[in-house]
């Protein structure tokens, strides 16, 4: 049976509708409204036969300069062509001339051949991933897994047919519409709670479809952010898929349990207590108190109501997140929002692209947008910003030092820069200052008193600036960071209180 099989498909043949090809470049040529109902569907690369989609091409070409297309005009540019063959120009203008049946069923001839060619690409798909399975090599099956999901996503961007226009008293109506279902939500946002009050405050909430790129340079707090984000989003009745490319799931979870339990990340990892001093004689740790057991237990229970789901498979393509997202939005619970922790270390799929960052990240920014609009839910993608921010004076981040990360920039509905400037004055204060040239004692005590006493002012004090919002104003928020459990807060919360509110406890965080 398995000999039949493959000796079949060796005799199938890529699907095609020549026939149709022929109906409609006669169509056009006959009269050129008939390429004003099409060209939105079709592309030259969809022709099956090569000379097809050159006539096509050089009719676009003809057709959007005002002039007319014809047999006579077409003959000129296709005459001695190489696609051709064996044929003179004349046979095949006649080939199609003749073919034509009628100016109506132009749009029918343009849908059979535009199916045609998605299954031509589904057929080289597969007919590849067939050579791979059977190939001697070192692909292994999860990578031709990974090649197949890829080729389908590139397949599936360029397979829904033109969304028909929208009338600008439709459009107002829509939008009046999604206007009286916020407001009966009582939440005040236009999308889902990011649970942060002043992220909401500020954005309005997460849009269905929006991607928002939080951008920050190493040790700011960008994990601990995007995981709090999907955290407290989840207590706030979400369904959340977060992905991370450096963290596994139980260090994660040791920050969740962490902030819950008011303990520091280390006390969790090593199940010994840094909120006592060590032992003088041994030089040991306290075993964590039953007390605070207890409440590492608590955190579970409270996180077991949450609809959060953690992905940490390694170099994952956009693909591979797809698959995945798309069976959670198929489950009971649905998906509301996806976290992306960090777009870097995504795959393009291709060893090419991956080798290069700037076209890596550019594609999969891409992806990533697609994604968010076919499922209609919110994606936040952490980005690593440029290494500017350290050079300047002013660390404060902006938005041109997220321009070398592919086409993040211009991909995202938000963006979002997180700066906590007390690391850099620690930073600072630790590596001490030098006394300057012709400064003397008094000046340089008053300059290193005036810089403790900034680091003690910014301590716990974290700034998410806003410089790009597609759907509303740009501006600051600011949030309290503990270094300690490695949280985030809204200011107006206690550090000790709990890190996110249990849904059936009705508040939000």
């Amino acid at each position: 049976m398995a000999e039949g099989s493959l000796f079949g498909d060796a005799l199938r043949h890529p699907p095609a509708n020549i026939d149709a090809e022929r109906a409609l470049l006669g169509a056009i040529l006959t009269n050129n409204r008939a390429y004003r109902d099409v060209e939105e569907l079709l592309g030259p690369e969809q022709f099956y036969v090569a000379i097809h989609g050159r006539i096509y091409e050089i009719c676009q070409q003809i057709i959007q300069t005002g002039r007319e297309a014809d047999a006579v005009t077409i003959r000129d540019h296709i005459e001695g062509d190489p696609l051709l063959g064996r044929k003179q120009a004349w046979e095949v203008l006649k080939e199609i001339t003749t073919a034509m049946v009628g100016l109506t069923l132009a749009k029918s001839y343009a849908v059979s051949i535009h199916d045609a060619w998605v299954r031509r690409c589904l057929f080289k798909a597969c007919s590849e991933t067939l050579d791979r399975c059977c190939r001697p090599g070192n692909d292994v099956a999860a990578d031709i897994v990974d090649g197949l999901e890829n080729g389908l996503l590139e397949l599936a961007r360029g397979t829904d047919e033109a969304e028909p226009t929208v009338s600008l008293a439709m459009s107002m109506h829509q939008a009046r519409k999604a206007a009286v279902e916020a407001a009966r939500r009582g939440t005040g946002l236009a999308g889902i709670s990011w649970g942060y009050r002043a992220l909401d405050r500020m954005t309005g909430g997460l849009m269905p479809s929006g991607m928002y790129v939080l951008g920050a340079r190493p040790a700011m707090g960008k994990t601990a952010l995007g995981f709090g984000i999907a955290v407290r989003s989840a207590a706030m009745g979400n369904s959340v898929l977060f992905w991370s490319g450096e963290m596994t799931a139980p260090q994660l979870g040791a920050r969740a349990g962490a902030a819950w339990a008011n303990l520091c990340t280390q006390s969790v990892f090593t199940g010994r207590r840094y909120d006592i001093p060590e032992d003088m004689e041994t030089g040991e740790r306290e075993i964590l108190s039953d007390f605070q057991w207890r409440d590492l237990e608590a955190g579970e229970r409270a996180a077991a109501s949450l609809s959060l789901e953690i992905d940490t498979r390694s170099r994952i393509t956009v693909a591979r997140l797809r698959s995945r997202a798309r069976r959670m939005a198929r489950s009971k619970r649905g998906l509301d929002l996806i976290v992306v922790d960090y777009v870097g270390l995504m795959s393009a799929g291709s060893v090419y692209e991956d080798q290069r960052i700037y076209e890596r990240i550019t594609k999969v920014s891409g992806q990533l947008k697609q994604l968010a609009t076919a499922l209609m839910v919110p994606i936040v993608v952490l980005a690593q910003l440029s290494r500017e921010t350290e050079r300047r004076e002013d660390k404060r981040p902006m938005l041109s030092d997220l321009r070398d990360s592919g086409a993040l920039e211009q991909d995202a509905d938000m963006v979002m820069l997180l700066h906590r400037e007390h690391y850099y004055l620690r930073k600072q204060l630790d590596a001490g200052l030098t006394q300057k040239d012709r400064e003397s004692m008094e000046d340089f005590a008053n300059r290193v008193s005036g810089l403790e006493q900034r680091t003690r002012m910014a301590e716990g004090k974290a700034d998410v600036l806003i410089p790009k919002n597609r759907q509303g104003p740009e501006g600051t928020c600011h949030l309290h960071f503990t270094n300690r459990t490695t949280w985030f807060r809204d200011t107006f919360e206690d550090e000790n209180g709990p890190a996110w509110i249990v849904p059936d406890q009705g508040a939000s965080g």
